[in-house]
């Protein structure tokens, strides 16, 4: 499994307790990190410059990965807000390049609204699904000289999202703003939601996670201390690719329990 966002914390909010229980199930889970989120928050830490709280998050990063069980953690070395302005294409190849190098079964990224909205969420989708769409077609042609070769064994996409039921009552908890970066904060409609990931045996792994964050307590000390916060509970996601076909979504009445 390879794991692809845009800054340390991203992973541990939106799919720590699925990469740990897939971890704990035997598979090899591969974190990208776009950035080392220098334009984060400093929390306890106090004013830092940009390249030190980058220092402080990236090592808060790899503690987390220890924690998860994740066997490697690539640091693509952008500045935090400015995945945006990045050369066309540069982004993608980058990506592209460590899906060859770790041949991955199934990719998770954010889906199109980026989740909250932020620009670096939102422009990571669309540069893992170009970078997925070419290791598909170029996966492909490998498993096709195999006389053995399935269809199922080509790799999937998917996209981490969270319900906008959800997101409705996050917003009620205070836990999520109205308004996220400039936009209403809507999530992602319930009907297009193809797979929940119940992580009811990873809760505590994953609050652990997210306090290892601890330049980012002002966002993790709200989510963390809601009882019953449902995304402690489960975690979702919408199918993507299936190889370089496209899964189209939204028309499913059962809801997947496994990727």
């Amino acid at each position: 499994m390879l794991v692809v966002f845009a800054h340390p914390d991203d992973e541990s909010f939106i799919s720590s307790g699925t990469i740990a229980k897939y971890v704990k199930a035997g598979w090899t889970v591969d974190l990208i990190c776009a950035t080392r989120g220098e334009a984060g928050n400093t929390g306890p830490y106090g004013e830092k410059t940009s390249g030190q709280l980058g220092s402080i998050r990236q090592g808060e990063l790899e503690k987390v990965g220890k924690l998860l069980g994740i066997s490697s953690i690539t640091l693509l070395g952008y500045m935090d807000g400015q995945l945006n302005v990045q050369p066309s294409g540069e982004l993608e190849d980058n990506i592209y390049r460590k899906m060859e190098e770790y041949i991955p079964d199934c990719v998770i990224t954010f889906d199109t609204t980026g989740v909250s909205n932020h620009p670096d969420h939102v422009k990571l989708c669309y540069a893992t699904t170009f970078a997925f769409q070419k290791y598909a077609f170029w996966i492909e042609k490998q498993l096709k000289q195999d006389p053995e070769y399935n269809e199922n064994d080509e790799p999937k996409l998917y996209y981490a999202c969270v319900p906008e039921t959800i997101v409705d009552y996050l917003k009620r908890k205070k836990v999520f703003s109205e308004i996220s970066f400039g936009k209403p904060w809507v999530g992602t409609p319930d009907k297009f939601v193809t797979t929940a990931i119940s992580i009811a045996g990873y809760q505590r792994v994953k609050k652990k996670a997210l306090r290892m964050h601890i330049s980012q307590q002002e966002n993790v000390d709200p989510f963390v201390a809601l009882s019953n916060n449902p995304l402690i509970r489960q975690e979702y996601y919408v199918f993507r690719m299936h190889g370089t076909r496209e899964i189209f979504v939204g028309n499913n009445d059962r809801v997947s329990t496994k990727l």
